[in-house]
């Protein structure tokens, strides 16, 4: 029989998680407290707390007053969004995580397509005015995330937005370290005249033509892609 040599808390986790599964317990159920635990698994009350302390971290368990412990709906994000930290990745990772946001942004099309209204782009005009008044050259990280993030919002899908506060550290990452990345990328593409702005994305939301806003979004985002191909080539 091989023996399990993971810490213990980690096998406890585990067990309460199998427990959760085999009472079929659903969110707004109870949960046995920590002795009930300790007693159950045959471990000291530290690690049973230690245990459940990382499931209320990723939002399995929480404690209500008067109520004991309880099983709440988790968010699926919610322990890469906590853990994620761009400096400490590989740039292996940055890349696939970049590919995702890319396919992401290209792949929701539709779904924005069919729930876009006239509120949407009444907002997303705000926010370019705003960039004008600013005079940005480059647009600034904070008004690439509030562009797209409004963007996103018009599908209206909760785990897409959840996704865009997660790639956005990672973009920022790229972003901030400009003059190593994407500058030489940038000056190929204004060279060939194939930068597309917030406004050419705009533009195509406002006539609610959805190819053209396919390709253009794509091409918005063209250095990212170019940064990927060049350093998965220097990979190879």
């Amino acid at each position: 029989m091989e023996i399990d040599s993971r810490p213990l808390a980690d096998q406890i986790e585990e067990k309460i998680l199998e427990y959760i599964r085999q009472e079929d317990l659903v969110p707004g159920d109870m949960l046995p407290n920590e002795a009930r635990f300790t007693e159950m698994f045959g471990v000291s009350r530290n690690v049973v707390r230690e245990a459940m302390s990382r499931l209320r971290m990723l939002g399995i368990l929480q404690s209500r007053t008067k109520r004991g412990i309880i099983i709440t709906e988790p968010k699926p994000l919610i322990g890469f969004q906590r853990t994620l930290a761009p400096r400490l990745l590989s740039e292996k990772t940055i890349k696939n995580l970049m590919g995702m946001r890319i396919a992401l942004e290209i792949g929701m099309t539709d779904l924005i397509f069919a729930r876009l209204h006239e509120n949407d782009i009444t907002d997303l005009e705000h926010i370019l005015e705003r960039e004008k008044l600013l005079g940005l050259n480059y647009t600034s990280i904070e008004s690439e995330q509030e562009f797209h993030q409004r963007i996103h919002q018009i599908a209206g899908n909760d785990f897409i937005n959840q996704l865009q506060s997660i790639m956005y550290p990672v973009f920022a990452f790229v972003k901030t370290n400009y003059e190593r990345y994407l500058r030489p990328i940038n000056e190929t593409l204004e060279k060939n005249k194939s930068i597309v702005t917030h406004r050419d994305i705009f533009a195509c939301l406002k006539k609610s033509d959805a190819d053209s806003y396919r390709h253009a979004i794509k091409a918005h985002l063209a250095p990212y892609w170019e940064f990927i191909q060049q350093e998965n080539e220097n990979d190879n």
